[in-house]
């Protein structure tokens, strides 16, 4: 699963109906434990508590855009990670063709392919390619802004730029939403461990770590819950294609799937959790969020993101 991630896309609506247990105190679990053993090995080094040693380290734990993330492999093992697949031939991308997505169409001619697993945290649906984006994106966030001191709409610029070109709607002609909301998080988690910065969102959820007598210690346990919302959900922060003519055939799919009480048939499902969103995210959301639901992406976008970065 995480050599691949990028070319996997999340299906937020098919199995939408179907129960899916929620995975937020084992998530937390494994999290957790992934920070107490990093902080035992660096101690064990007698690093003194070097903030970069940390860094470094939780980056080899999380950090799912290197290769055998340990993290990944965590959740694929776990027992208490529970997963729903959607197979392409029965997804809301099921139109495409190979030019309309070379990446989701191009895999399932080699192999019957199932779009990213959905779990669900918080109450939550989302793709665990979202753990991709917090840590990994978010961590070039945190890096551009808290360290780099560049200003914020540097990075959000970056990570706009990243999922359309290189992540995104090149090549699977899909630009998630949902992805930067977890770029956008992930950030915030990166600047809680050691809190030593203010908060973007003035929510200080940290620290995670201090140092105490010249080692690491465990300060505060990490709960998803805290970061996690609809955001993350791309049946509520939609997606946009790469041509008009993909964004139809999804809206027509999504018309046709049976939804919850009280969810519409077209994205987003639920509107009030979207305007929920605008609100927490405010004047971010234009980097993070989707108002307008499934659509082209707007050409201006494009020469925007080579012109402003």
């Amino acid at each position: 699963m995480s050599g691949d991630l990028p070319s996997r896309e999340v299906d937020n609506f098919t199995r939408r109906t179907e129960f899916l247990k929620d995975s937020t105190l084992k998530l937390n679990e494994i999290t957790n434990q992934f920070i107490k053993n990093r902080i035992k090995k660096i101690n064990e080094k007698n690093h003194r508590c070097k903030e970069e040693s940390l860094y470094h380290g939780l980056k080899k734990d999380f950090n799912i855009l290197l290769k055998g993330s340990p993290f990944i492999l965590a959740l694929e093992k776990a027992q208490g990670i529970f997963k729903l697949k959607t197979n392409v031939r029965d997804s809301v991308y099921r139109d495409w063709n190979l030019m309309d997505s070379p990446a989701i169409r191009g895999l399932n001619l080699v192999i019957q392919s199932v779009f990213g697993e959905v779990i669900k945290v918080n109450g939550v649906r989302l793709g665990v390619d979202k753990f991709e984006h917090f840590f990994g994106y978010g961590y070039y966030y945190f890096n551009l802004h808290y360290l780099g001191k560049k200003e914020v709409k540097k990075a959000l610029k970056f990570g706009l730029f990243m999922e359309y070109f290189n992540l995104g709607a090149y090549k699977t002609g899909v630009m998630s939403y949902g992805d930067l909301a977890a770029n956008f998080n992930g950030m915030r988690f990166w600047n809680h461990i050691l809190a030593k910065r203010k908060d973007i969102l003035n929510q200080n959820l940290g620290p995670y770590v201090k140092c105490r007598k010249g080692e690491w210690i465990v300060n505060k346990r990490v709960d998803w819950g805290q970061y996690v919302d609809e955001s993350f959900d791309e049946a509520i922060n939609c997606s946009r294609f790469r041509k008009g003519v993909m964004a139809k055939s999804v809206r027509e799919r999504v018309r046709e799937v049976n939804y919850k009480d009280g969810e519409l048939n077209t994205c987003p499902l639920a509107p009030n959790k979207l305007k929920e969103m605008l609100k927490k995210y405010s004047h971010f959301s234009p980097y993070i969020l989707n108002e307008r639901g499934h659509g082209e992406i707007p050409k201006f976008m494009t020469w925007k993101l080579f012109h402003d970065l």
